[in-house]
């Protein structure tokens, strides 16, 4: 289900500034409160302290006074002298109790509405000052409605500069899609890292994989070439030898044109299956990190290759069973069997006499009795499909590029030596000792 980023961040933003307003607006409705009662308890004291200066004029009198108040006044007064006599009362009809001797404040509720009164009292006499509660309640709502108004008029253009301020800052990945669209699938060019930091880890993780599938495409596409390549003159030579076995009438030359297309068979899926594990090598970034049993290894590794040298007429040598010195213990254990299987294969087959493998904590190596390899040639030997001139041994020419690909997979690195006393010798070391 797609959502949009724009959306998604507004209300988030909503959900969380909402809640913040509510509580900015009750913290002051608080500091409101707390204010408008310290200025108008502030003015009823000052209004209570004139009222009690005249206490000595109103005491000369000889009856009370009384005070129409102004419209929508509020407030309500009262005047007593030292006897508790009322001396001067506003016409509000608030009722008023006289409290001789008590100055502070007092709350009441009087005609259904609540009011807030100071009494200031001395030898003089007394005063009180009134007021409804409820024109201060009107003053804190009007605050409150200007201040709620005010975000309800801002909103708009707040979210307004909020989507354009998303759409500036997601332009970046705009130009990434234009880019991806118009790029070749084996194109392993990186995208520009110049992008808002949150984004540079997304175009870092997208280089990566844009590297990996163009190498992937790129291996595909060998694997298909060096196949089509090498697979055509075996298919055209069997294709010529089923075409003898049909023509001929001689018995002995159809056995011999079966053998040889039987050879080419053979050839041809040997040099299948070296492409086929060449190709999953090179797709592996790293091997498996398991415990190895080289007994068990070393067991599969003979029965493997024991048929090979028998026919060779080849004296096999390798560690006992028991041989606990090699310089690897975790690694990838069907690798290494296939990389040392390929190396005895090599020695098997281009070599001959005796072929040993011996290993210890920081090497391995598997020598021959051959002929060796012409010192022009040892740096050669490891590239793909090539054979050396004049060899007459059936092969695809991948077996040591695919030991050299595995021994880097487990950090070692293959070195090929002529022998002083004749044939060749692979030796497999850890990279940092080579």
């Amino acid at each position: 289900m797609s959502y949009s980023l724009r959306g998604t961040l507004i209300r988030s933003l909503l959900k969380v500034v909402t809640p913040l307003w509510l509580l900015i607006c009750t913290l002051l409705a608080f500091h409101a409160w707390h204010e408008v009662n310290e200025l108008y308890e502030e003015q009823q004291t000052l209004f209570a302290h004139q009222l009690y200066g005249t206490l000595p004029t109103l005491v000369a009198r000889s009856e009370p006074q009384s005070v129409r108040p102004g419209d929508n006044d509020h407030q309500a007064m009262a005047v007593w002298n030292p006897r508790g006599q009322l001396l001067l009362v506003d016409s509000d009809g608030l009722e008023l109790d006289a409290r001789p001797g008590f100055t502070g404040f007092a709350s009441l509720r009087q005609h259904d509405e609540d009011w807030r009164v100071y009494y200031l009292s001395g030898e003089a006499g007394s005063v009180a000052v009134a007021q409804e509660m409820s024109e201060r309640w009107e003053m804190i709502g009007g605050l409150l409605l200007t201040q709620g108004l005010l975000w309800l008029l801002l909103l708009p253009f707040v979210l307004l500069a909020l989507w354009w301020a998303v759409g500036r800052g997601l332009a970046p990945l705009a130009r990434i899609r234009e880019q991806l669209q118009q790029r070749a699938p084996d194109d392993a060019t990186p995208l520009s890292r110049e992008v808002p930091r949150e984004l540079q880890t997304l175009i870092d993780a997208m280089n990566d994989l844009i590297g990996r599938v163009a190498q992937t495409l790129q291996r595909e596409r060998r694997f298909t070439a060096d196949a089509a390549h090498e697979l055509r003159s075996p298919l055209a030579a069997m294709r010529v030898q089923a075409e003898v076995a049909q023509l001929v009438q001689d018995p002995q030359q159809r056995e011999r044109a079966l053998q040889q297309l039987m050879n080419g068979v053979d050839r041809s899926s040997h040099l299948l299956a070296q492409l086929l594990a060449l190709s999953r090598i090179e797709a592996a970034q790293q091997q498996q990190d398991e415990a190895l049993d080289w007994p068990l290894l070393l067991q599969e590794l003979h029965t493997e290759v024991s048929a090979l040298a028998t026919s060779h007429h080849v004296t096999l040598q390798l560690p006992p069973a028991g041989h606990t010195q090699w310089p690897l213990q975790h690694g990838d254990q069907t690798l290494l069997l296939l990389m040392l299987r390929n190396l005895l294969d090599n020695a098997i087959r281009y070599g001959g006499g005796t072929v040993t493998l011996q290993a210890d904590a920081t090497r391995i190596s598997v020598s021959d009795e051959g002929e060796g390899v012409p010192e022009a040639l040892l740096d050669k030997v490891c590239e793909r499909f090539y054979r050396p001139p004049g060899q007459q041994q059936t092969g695809s020419g991948l077996g040591l590029s695919i030991v050299e690909r595995i021994a880097t997979l487990h950090g070692l690195r293959l070195s090929l030596h002529n022998r002083e006393g004749g044939g060749l010798q692979a030796v497999l070391t850890r990279s940092h000792d080579a």
